[in-house]
């Protein structure tokens, strides 16, 4: 039943991705694939991770919310955007590409992709942990960089009108589709990670590697199948997937972690909040680390990311790089995994 119940539920995701993807591509013909990309679907299919942080806080389990934001935005970084080239450069793409041209409002990802990882790191490392005036930083990196994607949108309109290009603004039933496919992606998100979950632990799979490895995988599936779904179906609409994983990881190095102290302080009245992830540092030499690996390969992830998407050309070998970069993510994982076992 397990098995079973994991395949009804993948086939339910995937007809859900699908029906974001046909919404997305009628409203890139409006808004622009940037806007759609990075802000509507990232913060559609980031829900699921708002939920589970939120909850996770509200426990006061500060240590795993921290620890799947850091890993979600990392396999976003590189496995999930390496695939999504290699998929729109392949012969699995109905329609693929020799590479994946990005337009230059790709050029605002690359830059808030970058400061938002970079502040996100230094205001953790400064304060070996997140303060509710370091969330407010973060919320407000949140809100420039939507009002700057929502000037992208009047220039992207400006610009059309000037060429005598109208385009139909989308109809009620690809709203409608957008809406039915985003709730279904937030209710089927928890029951599908538990079910790969309860699948791994039938076939024997390690307890580390359910942890580190596949609970991340399973639970960035479910709202990133929309990005896969949209490439394979037509490898052209490539820039508003790359804007999709941008754009969640913006969210992820931002208003995700802003929720973090804000919680902490609203729930518990914590001034700071911190976890296993921050290590303090009387503990700092029996773990070996004085601050989480995987939060400072996230961060070279980031950068490595915005180079390639600066060039807004992605090639098939970038593709491959950041897959495999994925193996620096394990890695760091299940270091940080080892470090801080050491204090059980």
């Amino acid at each position: 039943m397990a098995f079973v119940e994991f395949i009804v539920l993948l086939l339910a995701i995937s007809l859900a991705a699908w029906g974001l993807s046909w919404g997305a591509e009628k409203l890139a013909e409006c808004y622009g694939a940037n806007f759609v990309g990075s802000i509507l679907l990232a913060l559609v299919t980031t829900l699921p991770e708002y939920m589970f942080v939120f909850f996770a806080c509200l426990k006061d389990k500060y240590h795993v919310a921290i620890g799947s934001a850091i890993g979600a935005c990392s396999m976003l970084m590189s496995l999930g955007l390496g695939l999504v080239i290699l998929f729109s450069t392949s012969k699995l793409s109905k329609r693929r590409v020799a590479q994946v041209e990005l337009t230059p409002a790709t050029e605002v990802d690359a830059i808030y992709l970058m400061l938002t990882a970079g502040v996100a790191f230094a205001l953790a490392w400064h304060g070996n942990g997140l303060t509710v005036l370091d969330g407010f930083i973060l919320t407000a990196l949140f809100a420039a960089y939507v009002i700057k994607h929502w000037q992208g949108v009047r220039k992207f309109q400006a610009e059309r009108a000037a060429n005598g290009e109208k385009a139909a603004g989308p109809g009620w039933k690809h709203w409608l589709a957008m809406g039915i496919a985003g709730l279904a992606v937030v209710v089927l998100s928890d029951p599908f990670v538990d079910s790969m979950i309860g699948v791994a632990k039938l076939l024997n799979i390690p307890a580390p590697v359910i942890a580190l490895v596949l609970g991340p995988i399973a639970s960035e599936m479910p709202e990133k199948l929309t990005a896969y779904v949209t490439v394979l179906r037509d490898g052209r609409l490539a820039e508003i997937s790359v804007c999709n994983f941008i754009g969640s990881a913006v969210n992820h190095n931002s208003l995700l972690m802003a929720l973090l102290p804000f919680i902490g302080y609203l729930a518990h009245g914590m001034p700071k909040v911190s976890g296993l992830l921050f290590l303090p540092e009387e503990l700092s030499h029996r773990a070996g680390t004085t601050l989480n690996m995987s939060f400072a390969v996230m961060t070279i992830m980031a950068a490595i990311a915005t180079i390639f998407v600066a060039r807004r050309r992605l090639a098939r070998w970038q593709g491959g790089v950041l897959v495999v970069g994925y193996g620096l993510v394990v890695y760091a994982a299940f270091a940080t995994y080892g470090a801080t076992a050491v204090l059980h």
